[in-house]
């Protein structure tokens, strides 16, 4: 059981981390709904009964009821014409990708366009 951080996500979080004052990064499951899982990410302070997963200074917990919904999940830091912040991929629902977009809807959105292309 696993939860992975990008370097960018590792970094973005060593760095937003700083002025927290709450020590890790919660990964949690924040409901279910047509397009799949909604994931959160917070910092906080863990609890007795979360399940730490470090990633170098960055402290990556989750709770014992999200932990079956986001174990062998990887979480990225974007910042680009969608938004800016975490997102999280869990191969586990290949069908999604993160909160609010379809994989399918996402890859087209990586893929460059030619010039000139609308």
């Amino acid at each position: 059981m696993s939860v992975t951080l990008s370097a960018r996500a590792r970094a973005k979080a060593e760095e937003l981390q700083r002025g927290a004052n709450k020590p890790s990064l919660r990964l949690y499951l924040e409901g279910k709904g047509c397009d799949g899982f909604y994931y959160g990410v917070a910092f906080d302070h863990p609890t007795a009964t979360d399940h730490h997963f470090p990633q170098g200074r960055v402290d990556v917990i989750v709770d014992a009821d999200s932990l079956r919904f986001v174990t062998g999940s990887s979480v990225d830091w974007v910042d680009d014409q969608r938004g800016k912040g975490f997102l999280v991929d869990n191969p586990a629902h290949r069908k999604y990708r993160g909160k609010f977009y379809k994989k399918s809807f996402w890859r087209g959105q990586l893929t460059p366009k030619a010039k000139g292309a609308p």
